[in-house]
């Protein structure tokens, strides 16, 4: 199998490098590894990052974006990747240059290209890319678009790329189910091309035969098998565009969820203001004011009038008796008062003005008036029982009875006002809580700003998110309808096969285009799990060997979509998901995956690996770097200092492998632009 080199790469003003940089990455004799050594922020990523623009081109900046979401890549703007220092000196151009060799691993000779790539950054417009190419053979050089692509897809397709290019920490992520996962895994491993002769037999029969069975009159079940071919084929187109589609709105939906965690994170950092809570926290002051109001009036209330009645205690009923005498002697006094007053002239109606033959003796006269004044006088004497002897209280008789009103119904009156009081001091304590907070939320209008401007982009960015899993959801819902009807016109077409078959008796070019499609198939799927076993088998003897498991699994075993089970030495067999692995020993699986797909693909790529150790222990470090890193015939490893240390004995024991090091020196202020490296060919000093 013939094996891909990159040899060198330059990178001029890209992200923190100002300037030409050159990296030599030619391997020496059995040294295959080359170590580039950074602190956090370096700038490893952005090199891993260029290597992987140069080989694939402008296609790459979709790839880079859609890596992992909310991972560094995701954030990754290349529209905002030219170097801030060059940027101010006016220069608008950043350039890729990447050499790859491509050598037969039994000596059989090599052949090397080189691919260059600049890009024009346009303030109004996005990049503009051109690419031009050379082979080194004396033809001269190469600019026509589609000539760079095919001469890439021979030395290092994209899809190799795609997956030897890679950060180790976002592998133990790695969802080998995905479409485009299964997809690039067919290519590497070589079986992709079947399914490309499936469907070049289905366009010919769409195109020629079914032209050439119309002509000649051919049997209907034939027509009907060209028809579901051609049925398939534009099925096949829709489908393949919805998920095109669909990756779009998952790259936006990343990108806007990435957009918004920031502003969530800024609003949190910031202390911003928010409008809403500022207007909540006004109302609530609002209400607790009259809440307030309300409970000082009810509390002076009971102060004036249930506090007085309180203090009398046992005397309360003494006293409504003796408001009720004191009622009865105003009432016959009043009758009192009424009455004496009209007795002369009672007696003078009575006896006076009679008519001469009715009128009495004296002594009568006198006998009956004094009777009469006595009996009126005995209406008030002796006075009724029950009444007071004097009045002390009150003067009125309905005063007197609001009083006794108020004896009778105010009870409990020393725990209501301690109730009351209670509950004054509870929401004067949360006013003056809320006035505290007013006050921090008013002191500062540069937040205040920041805080509406920061609320309303985070509001715009939640409907956009909405609108995108809405746009996620229909499209996901559509290729779900599509492939069950894909799913219906390849069984309608399998069936159709047979009837076609039978009919012309496997005479016709239909019949014998069906019969190649299905041995294509047969072979897709005999060669599929054949390989499909042997990765398992790889994969399970470095997984177990590796992590050390080897007193609980056997190995993995892959289904044909890629779901992972381990094999454990009682027999029983146990999913991936259900197995409580550690983030280390997931990311060792995934590493394990790429090297059992290094070993068997037909074009066996270099490996470039970012942060390859830094969730690793001890020794399984040591295992990943002698069984999977440093194997291959080229590995490019970006590290920092405390996942190898330049001092440590691992560092030692690896440098016979190590055919180059490198050390990224940054220096200036970052998001400044005198932010840039320098690049040493050491490893923080340490010599190879």
């Amino acid at each position: 199998m013939p094996e891909v080199y990159i040899d060198s790469l330059t990178l001029e003003n890209f992200g923190p490098y100002y300037g030409e940089h050159t990296f030599n990455f030619g391997t020496l004799e059995d040294r295959c590894g080359v170590l580039v050594g950074g602190k956090n922020g370096a700038g490893k990523t952005h090199l891993l990052r260029a290597l992987y623009l140069a080989v694939v081109g402008e296609p790459g900046v979709f790839d880079l974006k859609k890596v992992e979401p909310n991972s560094e890549a995701t954030r990754f703007a290349f529209e905002k990747s030219l170097n801030r220092r060059a940027q101010v000196e006016g220069q608008d151009t950043t350039r890729f240059q990447v050499t790859i060799v491509q050598r037969d691993e039994k000596g059989g000779g090599s052949r090397k290209a080189m691919i260059a790539r600049e890009i024009r950054h346009r303030p109004n417009s996005g990049p503009l890319w051109r690419s031009y190419a050379e082979r080194f053979d004396g033809s001269g050089r190469i600019e026509d678009k589609d000539h760079i692509e095919r001469l890439r897809d021979a030395f290092l397709p994209r899809h190799l790329a795609r997956f030897f290019f890679f950060d180790a920490e976002r592998g133990q992520n790695f969802s080998l189910g995905q479409k485009e996962i299964v997809e690039g895994i067919s290519r590497i491993l070589g079986l992709w091309s079947y399914g490309e002769l499936e469907d070049d037999l289905r366009s010919l029969s769409q195109t020629k035969i079914l032209r050439e069975i119309k002509e000649s009159g051919g049997h209907e079940a034939a027509k009907r098998l060209a028809e579901l071919s051609g049925q398939i084929v534009t099925s096949g187109g829709k489908f393949a565009a919805l998920h095109d589609e669909l990756n779009s709105v998952e790259v936006q939906l990343n990108e806007t969820q990435s957009e918004l965690a920031e502003v969530e994170e800024r609003l949190t950092s910031l202390g911003a203001v928010d409008p809403e809570e500022l207007q909540r926290t006004q109302e609530n002051r609002s209400k607790l004011v009259e809440t307030k109001a309300r409970l000082e009036t009810e509390l002076t209330t009971a102060w004036e009038h249930a506090m007085p009645v309180a203090l009398l205690g046992n005397y309360r009923q003494q006293l409504h008796d003796d408001l009720i005498q004191e009622e009865r002697r105003r009432e016959w006094e009043s009758s009192k008062a009424t009455v004496e007053p009209k007795i002369p002239q009672v007696k003078q109606d009575v006896f006076e003005h009679v008519l001469p033959e009715y009128r009495l003796p004296e002594d009568a006269y006198a006998f009956y008036t004094d009777r009469l004044e006595r009996a009126l006088h005995s209406l008030f004497h002796p006075p009724p029982k029950g009444m007071a002897d004097q009045v002390f209280v009150t003067d009125r008789n309905d005063r007197s009875a609001q009083i006794r009103s108020r004896l009778l119904t105010v009870t409990n009156s020393l725990q209501g006002i301690s109730e009351l009081c209670t509950q004054v001091e509870v929401v004067d304590a949360n006013l003056r809580e809320l006035d505290t907070r007013l006050r921090q939320l008013r002191q500062d209008s540069t937040a205040m700003t920041l805080g509406v401007e920061l609320h309303q982009k985070r509001g715009q960015l939640m409907t956009q998110g909405a609108h995108l899993e809405k746009a996620k959801t229909e499209l996901s819902q559509q290729i779900q309808m599509l492939e069950g009807e894909l799913k219906e016109l390849k069984r309608e077409e399998t069936n159709q096969t047979v009837v076609a078959n039978r009919a012309r008796q496997g005479q016709t070019l239909m019949a014998l285009a069906a019969r190649y499609r299905e041995a294509a198939t047969e072979i897709r799927t005999r060669a599929a799990d054949q390989l499909r076993k042997q990765i398992s088998e790889h994969v399970g003897e470095l997984w177990v060997e590796i992590t050390e498991r080897q007193r609980e699994f056997l190995g993995m075993d892959f289904d044909k979509n890629w779901g992972c089970s381990l094999l454990r030495r009682d027999g029983q067999k146990f999913s991936w998901e259900a197995t409580n692995t550690s983030a280390g020993q997931r990311q060792v699986r995934m590493l394990a995956f790429y090297e059992a797909l290094r070993r068997l693909a037909k074009l066996v790529p270099p490996l470039v690996v970012d942060t390859p150790l830094g969730r690793l222990d001890k020794e399984v470090k040591d295992s990943v770097l002698d069984q999977l890193y440093l194997t291959g015939h080229q590995t490019i490893i970006l590290t920092t200092n405390s996942e190898i240390d330049p001092d440590g004995p691992l560092f030692e024991r690896i440098q016979s492998k190590l055919a180059r090091v490198y050390t990224l020196h940054p220096h200036g202020q970052e998001d400044h632009a005198n932010y840039e490296v320098r690049v040493t060919n050491d490893y923080f000093g340490g010599q190879l």
